[in-house]
């Protein structure tokens, strides 16, 4: 069963985060989503409008 452990929301256009962090999970592992998310944001108007990149256990959707 799969849960949500981080949620972000991004402006497209140019990556600017439009909310705030409440997470609870501060596994390595979420850390690292994180990590690739925050690279992702800045590119995200070069990608289709939906995908979903994998990094070991976690998926960022």
């Amino acid at each position: 069963m799969s849960m949500i452990l981080s949620a972000s929301v991004v402006r497209v256009r140019d990556g600017l985060p439009l909310s705030a962090s409440t997470d609870c999970e501060q596994s390595a592992g979420v850390q690292e989503c994180r990590k690739y998310f925050k690279m992702l944001s800045r590119k995200l108007a070069q990608f289709p409008d939906r995908c979903t990149l994998k990094t070991g256990r976690h998926n960022i959707k």
